[in-house]
């Protein structure tokens, strides 16, 4: 899109100050804009049925219209309108949540010349998906103009691939005696051949084929075996041809025609008509689709298509009426869609139990409000066959034709999709209509389930506890266990945080169970440590509670009130989560050191400069990321890098954790690094409680 070209926008953000900012920014910006403020669903749904935009930029934090309402309606109207996510939140986590939904990019908030870049980005983006558009549809319509001229050609032409035919128009079939030209699709060109000939043929075809490219046109002449198995001579025009995306070798015969104008618009008009109900066939009405698809390419027109298929209709009509008797109920029945045909539309019979309704230039709340006038006329129309008679009902699909539709076979299936979606909601009854709406992803639609399950778990107590030893290769006294959270399914399944975290995040419930886990930790870890255990437990916490202020105060008071000592619980973080908020996490550490509660930074050594971040957020342990392990241990990498990791964190003077030991061949290398603990599943797997003999470790 160039750079001067106005800007058709729409904006959603509850804050009309914000808005005019916007556009005042881009205005400046030299980026003409002509822009809406979009303040609920039903006007979004107004201003993309009557006008075409360009972008839309969103507030996360918008409540008027949630961005994901404004993505689905979008979709629903299947609209190419980008849309851009305006976030104040820091870090990954919620680029992540707008990408999740459908968002084209998120960006920080107040970062104007980002979001300038990204505009013009989207902007060239749409364009180029409009060009690719308008270049698919051209090629369908080159494509299909020569398939009706082949089928129409009065030339005799086939094309031949690996020696059989892969296409035969009809001029060509009857040359040889046959009358349909399926009849010689994929049959063998050596079966059409005398015998005294065949020979000849397939020194021919061969040479032919093997040159290529470099094959010139030439006449091949030959006695060939007719359908009544008579001889007669051919002289067949051959040269290399692309057929279906295919190279093969073309056969044609020329025969020469005089037009007959009346007697062509005749035949026309035999080809376009269904002879049982007198409407449309299925034939012109997909080519009028298929124009309507390039027009909304190529104009931004919008178009409509009922599908309307009646209910049950082998039961209620075949089986009771007989061949003919269905025939006169089908004509009854595009007798009675006639009188719902406006000038300019194209009604007709689309299949057995199906007619087909093209509306060029209508939104598609019309449409369905039309269709539900269709099914609620026909429940009371009256089918009078011979003196039977039948009420039927249909169920009618309803999609639409955008700039955004690629053919016309896509817009069949979408209509055939919304009936199919109909009917399952009302136990495989019809009688309805539904407009196609996009389906959730099948990870939306989990992401969604598994929302629901976590807030489930909150309400019923539904999360367990585990505990993995973690062994000192240098001889300390003290225990050291991880402890590892699960979340139990209906069948009382394991599902572990990685899968259920960020679903807990989207409906902010991390804090809420980071406490559960921390309560129930102190409580276990009293029980046991009062039979004598020296044992020492690291916790995992989240992002949301390592920029929780409420949270050092709090754990003083849980230690407090449960007598333990606060040195038994080592706080862990993720090293993504410290690097992302580096001064929530240096507040946090230094709380937990004031209440002498260890820290400890986990994952670490995948970032670009681990140990900057280590300077500014100082812990007392550190857990190096599973991947260095893993490497050695799958021969993929040397033990060079985890070595001289280890070596700089042993003199930061940092107690140094190596997890992922599957093991025992690598035992030996952690020992040669100087690494203080170990901990994997070759030592232990989690388990339920802290049962782990450490003594046979001495």
């Amino acid at each position: 899109m160039n750079a001067n070209e106005t800007i058709r926008l729409l904006i959603l953000n509850d804050s009309r100050e914000e808005v005019e900012r916007l556009i005042s920014m881009l205005n400046n910006a030299g980026r003409p804009t002509r822009a809406q403020h979009v303040e609920s669903e039903e006007a979004l749904t107004k201003l993309l049925q009557e006008q075409t935009w360009d972008l839309m930029i969103a507030d996360a934090a918008t409540t008027e219209l949630p961005p994901a309402n404004a993505i689905r309606q979008i979709k629903r109207l299947n609209k190419d309108v980008p849309l851009i996510l305006i976030s104040d939140e820091e870090g990954n986590q919620a680029s992540v949540a707008g990408l999740k939904i459908g968002a084209s990019d998120v960006i920080q908030l107040d970062e104007d010349q980002h979001l300038l870049l990204v505009i013009q980005r989207e902007l060239e983006n749409r364009e180029h998906r409009q060009q690719r558009r308008r270049a698919d549809q051209r090629l369908k319509e080159a494509e299909r103009r020569s398939q009706q001229l082949l089928d129409s050609s009065r030339d005799a032409i086939a094309y031949v691939q690996d020696g059989m035919y892969l296409y035969a128009n009809q001029s060509y079939a009857e040359k040889f005696g046959y009358e349909d030209r399926d009849d010689i699709e994929c049959m063998p060109v050596i079966d059409m051949v005398s015998d005294e000939h065949q020979g000849q043929v397939k020194k021919f075809l061969k040479e032919f084929t093997l040159k290529g490219d470099d094959a010139e046109s030439c006449q091949l002449v030959f006695t060939g075996l007719m359908a009544n198995d008579a001889l007669s001579s051919f002289a067949i025009d051959v040269a290399n041809a692309i057929y279906d995306e295919e190279s093969c070798i073309q056969f044609m015969i020329s025969s020469q025609q005089v037009d007959n104008e009346q007697l062509q618009a005749e035949l026309q008009k035999i080809k376009d008509q269904d002879v049982v109900t007198g409407l449309f066939n299925r034939q012109y009405l997909v080519e009028k689709l298929e124009g309507e698809v390039a027009k909304a390419i190529n104009d931004s027109s919008t178009a409509t298509l009922q599908y309307i298929e009646i209910d049950q209709f082998s039961d209620h009509v075949q089986a009771h009426m007989g061949v003919s008797g269905t025939d006169s109920v089908l004509g009854d029945l595009g007798n009675f869609l006639k009188q719902f045909v406006q000038p300019g539309e194209t009604l007709a019979r689309f299949g057995d139990d199906a007619f087909a309704l093209l509306t060029p230039d209508q939104k598609a709340d019309q449409t369905l409000s039309r269709a539900e006038d269709i099914c609620q006329q026909l429940e009371s129309h009256i089918v009078d066959v011979e003196g039977k008679t039948l009420q039927l009902t249909a169920t009618v699909g309803v999609s639409i034709v955008t700039e955004s539709t690629s053919s016309g076979e896509e817009v069949i299936e979408q209509a055939l999709k919304a009936i199919e979606d109909f009917r399952k909601e009302h136990n495989n009854a019809g009688n309805g209509t539904r407009l196609y709406e996009p389906e959730v992803s099948e990870e939306q639609a989990a992401e969604t389930n598994l929302a629901k399950q976590v807030q489930t778990a909150l309400d019923n107590n539904r999360f367990q506890l585990l505990f993995q030893p973690i062994i000192s290769l240098r001889g300390a006294e003290e225990e050291h266990y991880e402890v590892l959270l699960r979340m139990l399914d209906d069948n009382d399944e394991q599902i572990s945080p990685s899968k259920f975290m960020n679903a807990a995040a989207e409906i902010g419930v991390t804090t809420k169970i980071d406490r559960w886990v921390i309560l129930e930790t102190i409580k276990t870890l009293s029980e046991h440590r009062a039979s004598g255990h020296k044992t020492r437990v690291l916790l995992n916490l989240s992002r949301q509670s390592l920029c929780d202020e409420t949270l050092a105060p709090w754990l003083g008071v849980a230690f407090k009130a449960a007598k333990l000592s606060t040195d038994a619980i080592i706080f862990q973080v993720d090293e993504v989560d410290v690097t992302n908020h580096l001064n929530a996490a240096k507040a946090f550490f230094d709380a937990l050191a004031e209440i002498k509660c260890a820290s400890s930074m986990s994952n670490f050594g995948c970032s670009l400069n681990p140990f900057k971040t280590l300077e500014h957020a100082n812990t007392d342990y550190v857990k190096i990321h599973g991947s260095f392990t893993l490497d050695i241990q799958n021969n993929s990498e040397g033990p060079e890098t985890l070595t001289n990791l280890i070596k700089h964190l042993l003199e930061a003077n940092k107690i140094t954790v190596v997890p992922f030991v599957e093991n025992a061949n690598v035992l030996s290398t952690l020992w040669q690094t100087g690494v203080h603990y170990i901990q994997g599943h070759y030592l232990q797997e989690p388990t339920a409680s802290m049962n782990y003999d450490f003594n046979m470790e001495g």
